[in-house]
């Protein structure tokens, strides 16, 4: 059914077998997503599944909505700092991850892959990863399920440059989707997909080089330092919550010490580095 789906998109569009365009389709992923969620409901009891929409204690505000979008904007600070960093570690080795941060910054070129990216993508993850790993391991406890939720998230995308910026924003997704619910986390997650990848993207691509540095800066460092004073406003309130969810030695073992969790870390980081080029 993938196989058809990419044919009848490249049979609308011929220039999507020219270069790496192939890439950008994304009705393939559309078949992926109804063969996962179909794995899950097999997989999971009706009452697990009851846990994954459970309503969160707290309730959203506009304000709430946009300090998290601040926080999110730090971890792609802070992305950029690491990539830039590793590109420099590598190319010192004879490596380089351009293609990795090519394809983890690319904005979708088909609607296709626009409709996955920033709809399909979004629900199905959440779904899976705030939804049937965090509940399932939340009677184990919180931290644990936060912590072993993002770690797979990260893993998952398969990407060098782009694992240690899912892991950070699965922490923040993780915590949303227990506070208010994972129809917020879905809702974040649609945005840094929808708006700060595509929308804001292509803004930047139609300005003038001068305009779009600046807006880029704007938008990116100055939310990023937005981010990086809410948390410290927060840092007592962190603490506090961090001193009653504290990793207990069970929890530690679940997550650092799972021989599954091992492996799939274990392969996940070959085939990362298998992904390198040489420069």
């Amino acid at each position: 059914m993938a196989t058809i789906a990419v044919l009848v998109e490249v049979f609308y569009d011929p220039k999507l077998m020219h270069g790496d365009k192939i890439d950008q389709i994304g009705s393939p992923y559309f078949v992926a997503v109804a063969a996962g969620l179909f794995v899950i409901f097999v997989a999971t009891s009706p009452r697990l599944r009851k846990t994954f929409f459970q309503t969160g204690r707290s309730r959203m505000t506009w304000q709430k909505f946009v300090s998290l979008v601040a926080l999110m904007l730090l971890i792609q600070l802070i992305f950029t700092v690491y990539s830039n960093g590793l590109e420099s570690l590598l190319n010192q080795l004879g490596f380089t991850a351009n293609a990795e941060l090519k394809s983890a910054s690319a904005g979708s070129e088909t609607w296709s892959m626009f409709l996955y990216s920033g709809f399909l993508a979004p629900i199905t993850e959440e779904i899976v990863f705030r939804g049937f790993v965090l509940r399932s391991v939340q009677p184990y406890g919180i931290s644990a399920a936060i912590l072993l939720s993002a770690g797979l998230f990260g893993l998952y995308h398969l990407n060098i440059m782009q694992s240690p910026f899912a892991f950070g924003i699965g922490l923040i997704l993780a915590v949303v989707a227990l506070k208010f619910g994972i129809k917020w986390s879905i809702a974040l997650h649609s945005f840094n997909n929808l708006v700060l990848g595509d929308v804001f993207g292509r803004i930047l691509d139609a300005l003038p080089k001068q305009a779009s540095s600046v807006l880029n800066v704007i938008i990116f460092v100055g939310g990023g330092l937005v981010g990086a004073w809410i948390l410290w406003q927060k840092r007592q309130r962190i603490k506090s919550w961090y001193a009653r969810h504290r990793l207990r030695r069970h929890e530690l073992k679940l997550v650092f010490g799972n021989w599954l969790g091992i492996v799939i870390t274990v392969l996940s980081i070959i085939m990362m580095v298998a992904n390198l080029s040489h420069k």
